[in-house]
């Protein structure tokens, strides 16, 4: 027999276990859920830690592995993954990565590399301890009440998040630890990483014609705008629990100008396509109703599963959640506009949240779109650099 430590680059089980008990066993890293797109690694666990396991006293492990859940994301974590199967000694990360960059975009560029050194110890460096699960607000939109009564401020712990707003000033914004507000998975200072997106983008006259350097730009850009997203939500719905209706109109529309904002950006690499995903199931097919049943269950498995009601949300729903041009467009946007949209009334009316009529007008509409045959794009449109380079300027600059 072989067991397989399965979550090992997050939580060892081989160190609790006495190696299993003697039994030999694989250093597997897991690393992604659902095949959810965020940009997440632990670097410095995945260079240590299986020559840490293969040298320590009695070990009894055997091999590496990689048990991802969905794959197609986050390259520099499976392509360190993939050498440590060679390697007998602990991978030194800061001329690592160097090494990495110029691999991947050809040449070596000083921004850039300054740039991976703020994403090792920012992105690249969770310790956290938590199973990294996109719980961004607009791939998994919170399925609540905001209107119940907020807890008392009065001897409670708040953490400060610093965030760039979509202003000339910025914003603090109090959160409180027991988790009366929402809460997406955030393990690194934000402000640190749109500096390293400012890097990327100061460097992108070096490699106009590298898809790699495109992929990552893209990529580096939504995670930071995905981030920002959070908060602009958490101030709308404070808006709404202050009462302040001018305040929820701004940031509410602000929330959904993101998630344009994102779908076009998304649109121009070929990587970020929902069209690419539903034309491979359909290609599957034979005839044409399997067509039609392989795209619904494409389009099923990245958005509501299949076990909901008219008023309940499946257990899964966004369990796969995917940041794709045209699932941002057509499935979270409206999702978003139709909560806001009773959010507002609730405030306008003096009435109640109706989440229940939110909830069976949305799971409606996911329904319908979960059988629709809508063409998407499998191929980019337009200028991926210049369009980080604007929605940087839009949301990040200060000048």
């Amino acid at each position: 027999m072989i067991v397989l430590d399965l979550f090992a680059d997050v939580k060892p089980i081989w160190k609790t276990s006495s190696q299993f008990y003697g039994t030999p066993y694989v250093w597997c890293m897991l690393h992604n859920f659902g095949g959810n797109i965020e940009m997440y690694g632990t670097l410095d666990s995945v260079a240590s830690g299986p020559v840490e396991a293969r040298t320590s006293k009695k070990s009894t492990m055997v091999g590496v592995g990689m048990c991802m859940e969905g794959i197609e994301q986050n390259p520099v974590v499976y392509e360190q993954m993939a050498e440590m199967a060679f390697r007998s000694e602990k991978v030194q990360l800061k001329q690592w990565l160097k090494s990495y960059a110029r691999r991947r975009y050809g040449k070596a560029v000083e921004q850039v590399e300054a740039a991976w050194e703020i994403l090792h110890r920012t992105i690249y460096n969770c310790i956290d301890g938590i199973a990294d699960h996109n719980t961004d607000f607009i791939v998994k939109f919170p399925d609540w009440d905001p209107s119940l009564d907020p807890t008392s401020v009065s001897g409670r712990e708040y953490r400060t998040l610093n965030l760039p707003m979509p202003h000339r000033t910025r914003r603090f914004i109090l959160l409180e630890t027991d988790s009366s507000l929402p809460e997406a998975h955030l393990w690194y200072p934000t402000g640190e990483v749109v500096a390293a997106l400012r890097l990327f983008l100061d460097s992108r006259k070096h490699f106009s014609g590298s898809l790699t350097y495109r992929y990552d730009l893209v990529d580096l850009t939504r995670q930071v705008l995905s981030k920002l997203a959070n908060q602009v939500y958490l101030e709308a719905v404070m808006s709404y629990r202050e009462k302040n209706a001018s305040a929820l109109d701004h940031y509410s529309h602000k929330f959904l100008q993101l998630i344009r904002d994102i779908d076009e950006l998304l649109a121009a690499d070929d990587n970020f396509l929902l069209g690419t995903w539903l034309q491979s199931a359909k290609k599957l097919a034979s005839d044409t109703n399997e067509t039609k049943q392989y795209e619904w269950n494409a389009r099923t498995q990245v958005t509501m599963w299949y076990d909901d009601t008219k008023t309940n949300q499946s257990k899964l729903h966004d369990y796969a959640n995917k940041f794709w041009s045209g699932l941002l467009e057509d499935y979270y946007l409206p999702r978003a506009t139709t909560y806001f949209h009773y959010l507002s009334k609730s405030l306008k009316e003096n009435e109640n949240f109706r989440l229940d009529e939110w909830r069976r007008e949305w799971i409606s509409y996911s329904n319908k779109w979960q059988a629709d045959t809508k063409i998407y794009l499998v191929k980019a449109r337009g200028d991926a650099l210049s369009i980080a380079a604007r929605l940087y300027d839009k949301y990040f600059s200060f000048h």
